[in-house]
């Protein structure tokens, strides 16, 4: 038993050090960042997909679970590893991006591959359980599941879109999950992977080949970039070299408002990156 265990030991330290390797390699020039927040191993099974935050906890997905973590100290406030129960008749099997929203958390849910049910589902932020309450949205738009979801406050609104090449946003009342418009972007954006609302614009994070950070004005549709996170990922292999993921908005102590999800090169690795806003 004690020899297992240090077998384990050891190959999740060489793991790790291939991982943190295959980082540095592919990752190339990194858009500066104060801080971030690591994860390894199994922990990051519930913190590759999505994040966002109800200002004094972390709240992550995984592609099947949900947990929520102290801001201050890092630990674990709860957990959902059974997120899909509840919607088993549409066969959701993946959680994407997720949105906090007074109280609650809203999550984007897929059954992958399949792509014939889309859908926006809400947890209660606390204990991170289902509510029961979801909205089936309309396959014929998103074509390919939902990926990401992103709460307005300020416009009693929320966004979903098509998981690569957006050309427009899909907007639903926030309360009633009814469909209420649609808002045409000024171009294409590739791959959003997750936004958050500040100060009344959107910031969106993708997995484009620079996993670029966009402001966008959710009511002309106009965009630029912020930022390139990182700048080189290889094509050889699609997605080989880490992945873009969500982002959050909370403003912090040491100045940095933007906090962006992305998985490593062997995706047993998640990193949260702090970023200041410039002017």
């Amino acid at each position: 038993m004690i020899f297992a265990k240090r077998l384990l030991s050891c190959a999740a330290a060489i793991l790790i050090f291939v991982s943190n390797g295959l980082n540095s390699f592919f990752n190339g020039d990194v858009y500066p960042f104060e801080s971030l927040t690591k994860s390894i191993g199994l922990e990051t099974l519930a913190r590759s997909q999505g994040v966002t935050t109800d200002g004094e906890s972390w709240i992550f997905s995984g592609k099947s679970a949900l947990i929520r973590k102290s801001i201050d100290s890092d630990e674990i406030l709860a957990v959902n590893i059974k997120p899909f129960k509840g919607l088993e008749e549409y066969g959701v099997s993946h959680i994407g991006g997720i949105s906090y929203y007074d109280g609650f958390v809203y999550a984007a849910l897929e059954d992958s591959k399949k792509w014939q049910s889309p859908m926006v589902a809400i947890y209660d932020a606390e204990t991170l359980e289902f509510t029961g309450r979801y909205v089936l949205l309309d396959n014929t738009l998103l074509t390919r599941g939902c990926p990401w979801v992103c709460c307005d406050k300020e416009r009693g609104l929320f966004y979903v879109a098509e998981c690569s090449d957006t050309k427009e946003l899909y907007c639903y009342d926030i309360e009633s999950l009814s469909f209420v418009r649609t808002v045409q972007l000024g171009d294409t954006v590739d791959e959003i992977q997750g936004a958050e609302m500040y100060k009344g614009r959107m910031y969106a994070a993708t997995n484009d080949s620079t996993r670029a950070v966009y402001c966008i004005d959710v009511e002309t549709g106009r965009f630029n970039k912020c930022f390139d996170r990182i700048m080189y990922q290889p094509k050889l292999i699609d997605n080989f070299g880490g992945e873009g993921e969500d982002i959050t908005v909370l403003e912090m102590d040491d100045g940095t408002v933007l906090h962006a999800l992305d998985v490593g090169a062997l995706f047993i690795d998640s990193n949260l990156r702090h970023y200041k806003l410039s002017d």
